[in-house]
């Protein structure tokens, strides 16, 4: 997380905390979706951020409710053992 918590540092405080007015979690990874595999009730959802990725079980109604397809931006939402996601749409 270090190489994240400096980017986020050199940007100006309203920047860097702004979407973190819209939701309650405050540990956000953005990065985009590589992969996305549904599977009966479930979705395994893979972020690209930075060098690494993180992966994410969730619902397959999650994934279609977010209408989440490979390259879209996202942020991974991390709460104790649970990750979840969500959509980041590009401001035009």
């Amino acid at each position: 997380l270090k190489p994240f918590l400096a980017s986020d540092k050199q940007k100006p405080p309203a920047n860097s905390r702004e979407r973190y007015r819209r939701v309650s979690g405050r540990n956000q990874l953005v990065g985009k979706v590589v992969s996305i595999r549904v599977e009966g009730l479930l979705a395994e959802v893979v972020l690209a951020i930075g060098d690494s990725h993180i992966t994410s079980i969730i619902t397959a109604n999650a994934v279609r409710e977010l209408q989440l397809k490979k390259g879209d931006t996202a942020a991974a939402l991390i709460k104790s053992t649970d990750v979840m996601i969500e959509r980041i749409d590009e401001l035009a």
